[in-house]
């Protein structure tokens, strides 16, 4: 199952810090009994929500047991939590894994209404939410290499992400 967690940074000028804790973060979500996967997301174009970050999960229980109460979730940001903007978290059904996305690849986030498939024949694969806000039904994730990304800046309903990192494994 893939958690995740989309959002807009209201204090660009401490885009830096925010990055360095945003790592750290996520090394806490993976010292969580059952998420094991974790990488982050920016979009190449405006967006209401230009940062995305996909966690790894084995099913939505994970955000009410004790462990991610204690390290996760909104209460745990600290300052970061009221300097975030349109902060959506979903928890989708229908891929095992988070996608390794690569430097020289990036990430389709696609909306429901979109097709199947992208053009270019980029296939979407579609997740359906299954927990927390469940504020889209279903969305899709594609990966494409960078050399070619460009061509969907502007599709409709598609968020063209470039990875800020390596996906992170637990235990790493």
């Amino acid at each position: 199952m893939i958690y995740m967690v989309e959002m807009a940074l209201l204090d660009t000028a401490r885009r830096a810090e925010w990055d360095t804790w945003y790592v750290a973060h996520q090394h806490t979500l993976l010292s969580i009994p059952g998420i094991h996967a974790s990488q982050r997301f920016e979009a190449l174009h405006r967006a209401d929500s230009p940062f995305v970050a996909l966690h790894e999960v084995d099913s939505p229980d994970i955000f009410t047991s004790a462990s991610y109460r204690a390290q996760a979730g909104p209460t745990n940001t600290g300052q970061w939590q009221t300097k975030m903007d349109n902060w959506h978290r979903n928890v989708f059904d229908g891929i095992a894994h988070t996608p390794d996305v690569s430097t020289d690849s990036r990430l389709l986030v696609v909306e429901a209404h979109g097709g199947s498939a992208l053009p270019g024949g980029v296939t979407v694969t579609w997740m359906t939410a299954v927990g927390l806000d469940r504020g889209v039904a279903r969305r899709g994730l594609a990966v494409v290499e960078a050399a070619v990304a460009h061509r969907f800046v502007g599709t409709p309903g598609v968020r063209v992400m470039k990875p800020l990192g390596p996906r992170l494994r637990s235990g790493s």
